[in-house]
């Protein structure tokens, strides 16, 4: 007898259980990142946010050291965007990801021109083999070598098509601004694992581990890779099919945690970009449909920071910190229970006092909206 479709309720359960949004987690910090597949990191302070949300007792510079430590790596990943990830997965899947790299060439082409490409790289990896520079360090010292190309384009063309990691400093956000970049090969001291067959089967199933549940489209949206229907035809027997209740196929792996749709899921606060929010293409297993358009990308690339309540997106948040005085504003995007507003004041004092430990004063707010 076939299973029957999979609810929202059962997929959003399934989905907190693999992003570690069920119970934090006594973990290092590597493995904490390596188990949800990695998380974005363009903003700074993200994947403090999603590491505070997962982990038990995590302290900021438990992730400087991990970084530090090259247990964990920031660059280019995912949809071709910032990650920190583990060592492992960077090196296994860096070179499967590098066609979403290449496109950013095509559309940065009208900075292109004045420089050849093989030549460029040769004097690149030069450079940054005494030390990491910055993008705007990079560009300055290609154009003396490249004068006919704009400053701006070498730099581009430089952080697109070398596979480069950001250098952790001693900040307490791990990474000093502007980021300073060097090739991943030579901080890591690791060469790449190639492209190909083996590797993309690879990362299907790390993408099972981390959001499964999956349909084909959610594969590509959590990747950026198109491609991947005949990658997982030919894993055959080795996944599970199912359904959910629009019809659509999802694959897993037979043994993942796909909790009771009764398991109780605590209040959580999401950094702006996390992959729990972003990961599928359909994300009605954590962001109710009549929300969907509000956690939309806005025209400036920003998005609401999410909180979680009993799994699914109920509010949003926002802190600051003037002068000692922090405080946390949380708006409620529909009635909650007492209780359940209880839980949110309690969590948004908690990341408050992470994210700002030298405050005189701590102030939260509950506003419905």
């Amino acid at each position: 007898m076939p299973d029957r479709p999979l609810t929202p309720l059962q997929l959003n359960r399934a989905l907190l259980a693999r992003q570690l949004l069920l119970k934090r987690q006594r973990l290092p910090v590597r493995d904490v990142v390596h188990a949800v597949a990695g998380l974005q990191s363009q903003e700074p302070k993200d994947p403090y946010v999603a590491l505070w949300s997962r982990s038990s007792d995590f302290t900021g510079q438990q992730l400087v050291a991990a970084a530090q430590a090259r247990e964990v790596v920031r660059g280019s990943f995912l949809r071709g965007t910032i990650h920190t990830v583990s060592v492992d997965d960077y090196v296994a899947f860096r070179q499967l990801l590098q066609p979403l790299l290449n496109r950013e060439i095509v559309s940065n082409r009208h900075l292109a021109g004045g420089f050849d490409p093989a030549e460029l790289e040769v004097a690149a990896r030069a450079l940054l083999a005494g030390g990491a520079l910055t993008a705007r360090q990079v560009g300055e010292a290609l154009a003396e070598r490249f004068p006919q190309a704009q400053t701006a384009g070498l730099a581009s063309w430089v952080r697109s098509c070398i596979a480069l990691a950001t250098v952790p400093g001693d900040d307490r956000w791990g990474y000093p601004r502007p980021p300073r970049f060097v090739p991943a090969v030579q901080w890591l001291d690791r060469p790449l694992d190639e492209a190909g067959v083996g590797a993309a089967e690879a990362l299907v199933m790390r993408a099972l581990t981390a959001i499964g549940p999956v349909s084909i489209a959610d594969l590509r949206s959590w990747s950026g890779l198109t491609g991947l229907s005949a990658v997982v035809q030919g894993m055959g027997a080795r996944l599970r099919s199912f359904r959910d209740q629009a019809g659509r196929e999802l694959f897993d792996l037979d043994d993942a945690p796909r909790p009771p749709a009764t398991t109780p899921a605590p209040v959580r606060f999401l950094p702006e970009f996390d992959n729990a929010l972003l990961a599928h293409a359909d994300r009605s297993r954590i962001i109710p449909p009549e929300l969907a358009g509000r956690f939309a990308m806005a025209s400036n690339g920003r998005r609401e920071r999410a909180v979680l309540v009993d799994g699914f997106v109920r509010a949003t948040w926002s802190h600051a910190c003037t002068r000692g005085a922090a405080g946390i504003e949380v708006k409620l995007l529909g009635p909650q229970p007492a209780p359940a507003c209880s839980d949110i004041a309690e969590e948004a004092e908690a990341l408050l006092r992470f994210l700002e430990p030298e405050a005189t004063s701590i102030d939260v707010r509950l506003v419905a909206v």
